[in-house]
């Protein structure tokens, strides 16, 4: 199975690891620094749980036409370049290939198809993966909470992303693949992009929000918010997640943060914001969900810039 990788940062590094068995079978998408860095030296991973090694792919490429035509391809940009991601490699996506997007958000998989302009086989999928980049070329994953899973909200039943799903396994990365993919996709939705509404509205770390009761109350506001969110849109089985992750909340250590509100506060030029907490604004929107405390979230960074 030849499997291309796109984007080889924190999250792709780490399931290039997951198939380092099937190594000369995998193409690494990288251009400029990371591209020489990797046709030079391979990608090297360090991984409490996956272990650590150096993985040498049998092409390192950013060209389309030396890609040609994949049986899989994994998504692992950032949001914000997706979509020129898959416009400039849809030439490497045959009727057949398994597109396994990988980003945070809710309405990932909606994008990528309509942006693909309907080619391939584009999987609902989620990651948790705690990696960072160390340097060009070197990623550090860390902890025990690695997991994946891939599926499609329609149930249909698909042979390519059950072997995937197996040879990830086999390299030590715990994954699934289920018919209740869309409710794991939502539960990891709610706790990311709840906790970081608080962070970025409050504009604090989660111990002064702990310890204030109206803005406890505002997160838990966050929490429903998603809840309904989920419903209207045909997802169930989440109705104890507001109280479960409000409770979770509490026991994070004062100085938690999430990586988008990170992002935010160190200034960065491009963040997630509008693809994790404008795509479930947008969403409620389309639905026609009340999502009070959301769209205040939404409304003030867009007016604070």
């Amino acid at each position: 199975m030849k499997i291309a990788i796109l984007g080889l940062g924190a999250v792709g590094a780490t399931v290039a690891g997951a198939l380092k068995k099937y190594e000369k079978n995998l193409i690494f998408i990288a251009r400029g620094e990371t591209k020489s860095v990797l046709r030079e030296k391979g990608l090297y991973l360090e991984s409490e749980k996956l272990g650590d090694q150096r993985i040498h792919p049998g092409l390192v490429s950013d060209d389309p036409k030396e890609i040609g035509m994949v049986d899989v391809l994994f998504l692992c940009s950032k949001s914000y370049g997706l979509e020129a991601a898959c416009q400039k490699y849809s030439d490497i996506i045959g009727e057949n290939t398994l597109v396994v997007p990988l980003q945070n958000g809710i309405m990932t998989s909606r994008y990528v198809s309509h942006w693909l302009k309907g080619k391939g086989v584009v999987s609902d999928s989620f990651i948790y993966c705690f990696s960072n980049i160390v340097e060009t070329g070197h990623v550090y994953n860390r902890g025990e909470l690695l997991r994946i899973g891939i599926g499609f909200a329609d149930g249909r039943d698909n042979e390519k992303a059950k072997q995937l799903v197996a040879m990830l396994n086999e390299g030590g990365l715990p994954s699934a693949y289920g018919q209740d993919i869309m409710m794991s996709i939502w539960e990891k939705y709610a706790m990311m992009c709840g906790n970081s509404c608080a962070f970025i509205y409050f504009d604090c770390e989660a111990g002064d929000i702990q310890k204030d009761a109206n803005k406890l109350e505002f997160l838990r506001g966050i929490y429903e918010d998603i809840l309904r969110l989920a419903k209207a849109s045909g997802v169930t089985g989440l109705e104890e997640m507001p109280e479960k992750y409000y409770q979770h909340f509490l026991t994070l250590p004062p100085q938690t943060i999430s990586s988008l509100y990170r992002d935010i506060r160190e200034g960065k030029e491009e963040t997630e914001f509008e693809w994790v907490i404008g795509g479930g604004y947008k969403l409620a929107q389309e639905l026609g969900v009340s999502v009070p405390y959301m769209e205040k979230v939404y409304e003030a960074k867009i007016r604070n810039g």
